[in-house]
């Protein structure tokens, strides 16, 4: 595919992101058309307590479909809420794909922590090449296409650079992120806080003393953070498509690199087989890590230490299972 093509997409992506910006700001002031609360109507989504949606989601959703269907109706569409409503029955195809959360962190913006946006992805065979990442509270405007950078309102990402972007060669010198997820069973929730415990740890009691362990509440922004260069990583396993398919491009085309986020502790993969493997959007498991500037008079070493710090991360967590997104 060509760059105009692309720049097309992102720009169309980018031109509703911020056509949908007020009312996002609306629902999350409670303010214009979500200023009485039986307009804002927060519902625990599909009878899960630890997980909401609420009319901005649904409006916003909306709106951006009906434009897109407008402009591209031969696209194929995925977004959370709609989704949500027909549980998941849609077919995964090479079509191009727009993948759409209109409120990612939809808990963050029930209680008024400005860390939510809107995530606007396009997958093309599968593949994200466009990402549009908007957080309107913070007025961060993150935009990436495929072979032609990412950018934080107009300037190049990662912000932090080398000398100041160090190369981390152990998690012991990562600040990683992640989320405890929506689903709370007794048994998701004992391998998830396991896993964040061993990465805790010190070395000495068989950790591997992780140095910090954010947990922010939403996906896509967590994926521009490590694209920003101020967290090394990020792992998670449960998020959807619609939840970092924008923020995968951002960190790829940052310099950063994505992986399959399936965790080998405790699991029969033999040790010739823990290699990092490629990341699938739809499995909804994911590992990604910054940009690594190589070593001195090593060139490549930056793409090997990525590889070395994910094969590290993955040896410490546990695998969990979840359907993927979709048919295939």
């Amino acid at each position: 595919m060509g760059t105009e093509q692309l720049q097309e997409y992102l720009d169309t992506a980018v031109m509703l992101a911020k056509e949908v910006g007020p009312a996002f700001k609306d629902g999350f002031w409670r303010t214009g058309q979500f200023a009485a609360t039986s307009d804002f109507a927060a519902e625990d989504k599909q009878g899960n307590q630890a997980d909401c949606v609420t009319a901005v989601d649904c409006f916003i959703e909306k709106t951006i479909f009906t434009r897109l269907r407008q402009i591209y109706p031969e696209h194929k569409f995925v977004g959370e809420e709609t989704t949500a409503e027909t549980g998941n029955e849609y077919k995964v195809t090479d079509d191009p794909t727009w993948i759409v959360d209109p409120v990612d962190g939809t808990n963050n913006f029930v209680h008024h922590f400005p860390y939510t946006g809107i995530s606007i992805g396009l997958a093309i065979n599968k593949e994200p090449v466009v990402g549009v990442v908007y957080l309107p509270i913070l007025d961060e405007l993150y935009t990436a296409a495929r072979g032609m950078g990412a950018y934080l309102n107009g300037e190049s990402l990662p912000l932090i650079r080398p000398p100041v972007l160090t190369t981390p060669t152990s998690l012991a010198q990562c600040s990683m992120v992640a989320e405890h997820g929506s689903a709370r069973c007794a048994k998701i929730m004992k391998s998830r806080l396991d896993s964040f415990a061993r990465l805790l740890l010190d070395k000495e009691h068989g950790g591997a003393c992780l140095q910090n362990l954010r947990i922010t509440g939403a996906a896509a922004p967590d994926l521009a953070l490590v694209a920003k260069g101020v967290a090394e990583m990020y792992w998670e396993c449960g998020p959807h498509a619609w939840d970092f398919a924008a923020g995968v491009v951002l960190v790829l085309e940052s310099g950063g690199a994505v992986f399959d986020g399936a965790g080998w502790w405790g699991s029969n993969v033999p040790q010739k087989d823990r290699v990092p493997r490629p990341l699938n959007i739809w499995n909804r498991k994911i590992v990604a890590v910054r940009h690594v500037p190589d070593l001195p008079d090593r060139p490549g070493s930056g793409r090997e230490i990525q590889k070395q710090l994910v094969a590290e991360l993955l040896e410490t967590v546990e695998d969990i299972e979840y359907a993927p997104d979709g048919s295939h």
